[in-house]
């Protein structure tokens, strides 16, 4: 007899239990719904709310799950992209469903971009927004955004070229020849495809030039025939060339400064 009481009354709460799983669940597909309304209305401070209740209150199920991505795109489109880098990664761990994980990744990509400074700046977001474009390039070579991700990289190698550039003037301006030498080096040799590059090798001409190297300067040139991307800045680094072989002259030497 006792043995059929605890059986009932384990049944009781079995059905019980269950029962609190279907409003349960029924209760977060109607937020959800709310939350998507919001979504879809632009109003993401009021989705991210939603989004976040849900899956605070059933982590791991599948509606918390679906819910992690639409949190992370109501953060992306309110610009909290440090935040919504980490919970896109969330969901890619997580989530069976391919198709938003290539989305997803391809937002990390995205906000890591975002978050990239501009070039006088700290480049360590542009750094890592290389790394991760070029991961998404390689896991998803037929993605739609795989041209997006070749163009942006393109943009970042320039970032970081111009970056380097400008530290070599700065380091010419101190007359810190050897520095500047570097940094003018290090664009042709990581970044040799870009325009930034001519602008290098007019750098390490100039640097020669006002180190009183000249002939170091004319035979440099002569090493980049042909190296140069635009035909415009070899003429322009014949005339300096050119025009300080009888010594410099100062309206040259403002050519750096402009």
């Amino acid at each position: 007899m006792q043995y059929k009481i605890i059986s009932l009354l384990f049944f009781v709460f079995m059905i019980s239990c269950a029962k609190q799983d279907i409003d349960l669940e029924e209760d977060l597909s109607f937020q959800f719904e709310k939350a998507m309304e919001f979504f879809n209305k632009n109003k993401y401070t009021r989705a991210k709310d939603e989004f976040d209740y849900i899956i605070m209150t059933d982590p791991g199920s599948k509606l918390a799950n679906e819910s992690l991505y639409f949190l992370a795109e109501a953060m992306f489109h309110l610009q909290e992209y440090d935040e919504a880098s980490t919970i896109y990664d969330r969901y890619v761990r997580f989530s069976p469903d391919f198709t938003k994980i290539e989305l997803a990744r391809y937002r990390i990509c995205e906000c890591a971009i975002n978050l990239s400074n501009s070039y006088q700046r700290d480049q360590s977001q542009t750094h890592n927004a290389l790394v991760q474009l070029q991961m998404f390039i390689e896991d998803f070579p037929r993605s739609n955004s795989a041209n997006d991700a070749e163009k942006a990289i393109g943009l970042l190698r320039m970032k970081l070229a111009r970056k380097d550039y400008e530290t070599g003037r700065i380091y010419l301006k101190l007359e810190e020849f050897e520095s500047a030498m570097v940094y003018f080096q290090s664009v042709m040799n990581q970044y040799y495809d870009t325009t930034v590059a001519d602008d290098a090798r007019i750098g390490i001409i100039f640097t020669h030039i006002l180190d009183d190297n000249h002939k170091g300067a004319l035979s440099y040139l002569h090493s980049q025939t042909g190296k140069f991307l635009s035909e415009d800045k070899f003429n322009e680094a014949e005339t300096l060339l050119q025009d300080t072989e009888m010594g410099l002259k100062l309206a040259q030497y403002y050519q750096l400064y402009r």
